[in-house]
Formats: structure tokens, sequence, C-alpha cells
């Protein structure tokens, strides 16, 4: 299930309404208001109805984001989406343009940083996960609220490295994660090189294993004093 399937069965609740853009509206609300890869992941995998029971098992995961889900102002995007979905053509002016509150648009600053972390050779294949590990910590480190959260990226590093060595990312794509260019913002798979590359990151398999990843990682616990 892709994202804009899953926010929409979550924010229609299951019913079989008219549908009109699939929930890109919907998708396009999220991560213009900061929702970060991992927990975008999680709404596909939980594929609920249920917005409560979505907000409290995000809560797991991380409670940054589960408020950012229940904030009043993503929820005035969705429900912007909601109504350009469901009424009319001429019933209503947002039925004719969509534009998101200024509010939305708070959470995020700036441009996505494209610069690589890392040094990583074109001319030379990635040829192990372990050459992905720092990268990918960087990358998805970037989207972290706080300490804890970039803690649990670095020791969901190997997990998450191995997933994505193993799904059959082109070269190219590995060269970008294993730069570890630090975005803070925005979506990874906008920065994919392919259409095989974006499918594969966005496909049902491969989110649930970043959330798996990120989910069993064990943070290393801080010495005492």
């Amino acid at each position: 299930m892709a994202l804009g399937e899953a926010l929409d069965k979550l924010a229609f609740q299951g019913t079989e309404s008219s549908r009109k853009d699939g929930g890109a509206c919907l998708a396009s609300a999220a991560r213009r208001a900061g929702m970060p890869e991992e927990a975008l992941a999680y709404i596909v995998k939980a594929d609920s109805d249920d917005m409560g029971a979505a907000i409290d098992g995000l809560n797991k995961v991380s409670e940054g984001d589960a408020a950012l889900l229940a904030s009043r102002s993503l929820r005035e995007d969705f429900d912007a989406c909601i109504d350009k979905a469901v009424l009319p053509n001429g019933s209503s002016p947002k039925t004719q343009s969509y534009v998101p509150p200024k509010a939305a648009a708070k959470p995020v600053a700036g441009k996505p940083n494209l610069k690589p972390a890392y040094q990583v050779r074109a001319d030379q294949p990635v040829n192990s996960s372990i050459e992905l590990t720092k990268g990918l910590v960087s990358m998805f480190s970037s989207y972290a609220r706080d300490e804890s959260q970039k803690k649990t990226y670095a020791a969901a590093g190997q997990c998450l490295s191995t997933l994505v060595y193993n799904e059959g990312f082109s070269q190219e794509a590995l060269h970008f994660f294993a730069g570890g260019a630090p975005l803070g913002t925005g979506s990874i798979v906008e920065h994919l090189p392919n259409d095989k590359d974006k499918a594969i990151w966005q496909s049902p398999r491969f989110t649930q294993g970043l959330v798996d990843c990120t989910t069993n990682a064990t943070p290393t616990p801080m010495p005492g004093p």
C-alpha cells in the first residue's frame, strides 16, 4: 500500500467516499508538515482507519511524530484535502484550488541539504551494506526531532543498511545513500534517481522494513555518573 492510500483510508476512516486524488493531497500535506520517513512508513504499515489508534501506535515509535500527526495544523490540512475530494465541483471554492494554511509550512525550514556528509567515489560500486551504514544514519538523523531519536537511528544503522542493500536499489541510489546528505526536510524518495528506485522505497515490504529497523533498535544507554 502506498502512502497516499494509507492516509486516504485513515482520513476518510475507511468510508467509500469520492476520493479524487488517491490521497496525493494528504501525502503532500504530511510531507510538507515535516513528517519523517519512519513515521510515514509506520502509517503505511499500520493500514488503519482509526486516527486515534494510529496516533497512539505512532506514539510508541516517536512522541514528537505522534504529536505532529495529532496537531491542529495538519488536521486542518487533512480537512481541506477531504473537502476537496468529497465536495462536488463548484460547491465550494476549496474544490477549485487547494491552498494549504500558512501554519502547515512552519515545521519545515529551508530547503533539503543535498551536500553529502561523506565522500563517495562515483566510479566505484557499493559492494556491501557496511558502506551504507554511516550515510543512512546521517540521512535519517537529519530528520530527528531530539537526541533520543538520533540515538535510535544510530542503533538502527546496520539494520537499515542491510535492508537497503538487499532491496535492489540502483548503484546511483546506493551512492546517494552512502553519501549521507543530511536532507533535514522533505522526503528521501524525492531525491532517488529513477522510478524503479522510488517504487522500491515506497513498496509495502520496504516501508515495513524501515519501521521494523527503527522500532526494534536499542540505543546504547548513557553511562552513569
